[in-house]
């Protein structure tokens, strides 16, 4: 009887509450279509903004001019805006006309040292010297895209603002490129006053069409670590070898022992690379130098990690110094920005609005983890965070990654994006107050 008793309020309970859900159905429709309005009418002026921005692309902390256009058109939006955070980044704040909580959601502005080859009539023409040489300054990574697409949400929610439960923070970003822009912001007070309980990201990505939205859950994005070692021996003639101690051949055993770590004594599961990117020694072929430098990049996940592959690599080194009669290598090991970590809990509450906006389940994809890095970590450790990927690869089009000369994100992905990422943060306002 008591079985039968449960059941009845069980289904009166479900009863209740389904006029509610349809309503909530019913208002999440109303919403998107609001917002899929105002992206259309705004769409000609963020791909006139993209345009102007690659066209005029800067270098790490020197991003003046574009700071310049966010700060600007932040102000027209209605926003209260902070410049200067963390040397060039910019914050905009958009208080809803509804109480509530605080979110977050970062775009970075810098480009790269790359000649641009893309033969588009708004390509970059720009010339800068660096390392030594003229080069041009190119955006070859997408960040035109990620601060278009911050000034579309700013401006959709900003059209929005007395539906919106709460307050929404825009970070545009420096120096992502070097990876210290995010955690220059972070020192200078970004996350506080308002302080975001979520913040959220966008990467450009050319492995996706446009339409198409990836998430990695979890660890998505490496630690970035290395070292330089100079490698010490005793030079001399090249046809009397056995008189010197070599360290071109010192240097080239400790590079295959380097590789040998990973499965033979770092777990294969444990997603580590280890790459030796640069080799220099010697002046001419019939002498042994002195001395033999290499250069390495090492990607790893989590703290541990990171720590355990420095101890392994830097006794490989030494103990074949030692095994050669060499002198004590200078090693000089450094750990990078840390691996990015998309909070698994906020990215499953986020999906059901994903998969809504995008209007089919198949178009939001399962991203692998990645050995890239990326300074947004520096937000991910501070707060539960999470960066998708945005599709940007037309259907057919080449295929070019990011970093390239030839790289030319789909235009399209920018409106995309932008109704997305405004629905996930109205959204994710709209559940924190339902929870309160």
């Amino acid at each position: 009887m008591k079985k039968f008793y449960k059941a009845v309020i069980l289904i009166s309970l479900l009863i209740l509450l389904l006029p509610l859900e349809i309503a909530l159905s019913q208002q999440s429709k109303t919403t998107d279509a609001e917002i899929t309005e105002i992206v259309q009418k705004i769409t000609p002026q963020l791909i006139e903004i993209r345009r102007d921005i690659h066209m005029h692309p800067e270098l790490g902390f020197e991003v003046e001019r574009t700071a310049g256009i966010v700060a600007k058109y932040l102000k027209e939006f209605g926003l209260e805006v902070k410049t200067n955070v963390g040397k060039t980044g910019v914050i905009g704040i958009l208080k809803g006309g509804k109480p509530g909580d605080v979110v977050g959601f970062r775009g970075d502005m810098d480009a790269l040292p790359i000649t641009e080859k893309t033969g588009l009539p708004y390509a970059s023409k720009v010339k800068i010297a660096f390392d030594g040489r003229e080069t041009g300054l190119m955006h070859a990574c997408g960040h035109d895209v990620h601060t278009t697409v911050l000034l579309g949400i700013a401006q959709v929610l900003a059209k929005m603002r007395e539906e919106l439960p709460g307050t929404v923070v825009f970070y545009a970003q420096p120096a992502e490129e070097i990876g210290d822009g995010a955690y220059a912001m972070i020192e200078d007070g970004a996350l506080e006053n308002p302080s975001p309980s979520a913040v959220f990201a966008y990467h450009v990505a050319s492995d996706f069409n446009t339409g198409q939205i990836g998430l990695c859950s979890g660890y998505a994005l490496a630690n970035v670590d290395g070292f330089h070692a100079v490698i010490h021996g005793k030079g001399g003639h090249g046809s009397q070898p056995h008189k010197t101690i070599d360290p071109i051949v010192i240097a080239s055993r400790i590079v295959l022992a380097l590789q040998t770590l990973v499965a033979r004594e770092i777990d294969v599961a444990e997603h580590t690379v280890i790459s030796v990117g640069s080799f220099h020694a010697g002046t001419a072929s019939n002498i042994i130098p002195p001395d033999a430098a290499i250069r390495e990049t090492i990607r790893t996940y989590g703290e541990e990690q990171r720590k355990l592959v420095k101890e392994k690599i830097i006794r490989t080194i030494k103990g074949i110094c030692q095994s050669a009669g060499a002198p004590e290598p200078e090693i000089e090991y450094f750990f990078g920005i840390p691996s990015l970590y998309n909070n698994p809990e906020l990215a499953e509450k986020m999906m059901p609005t994903v998969i809504r906006t995008l209007g089919e389940p198949k178009l939001l994809l399962k991203a692998k983890p990645s050995m890239g890095g990326e300074d947004f970590c520096y937000f991910t450790q501070k707060k539960p965070s999470v960066m998708f990927w945005l599709g940007c690869t037309k259907e057919g089009d080449p295929y070019y990654p990011a970093h390239s000369p030839h790289f030319n994100p789909d235009e399209k992905c920018i409106p995309h994006g932008v109704k997305v990422m405004s629905a996930i943060l109205l959204d994710y306002l709209k559940m924190r107050e339902e929870k309160k």
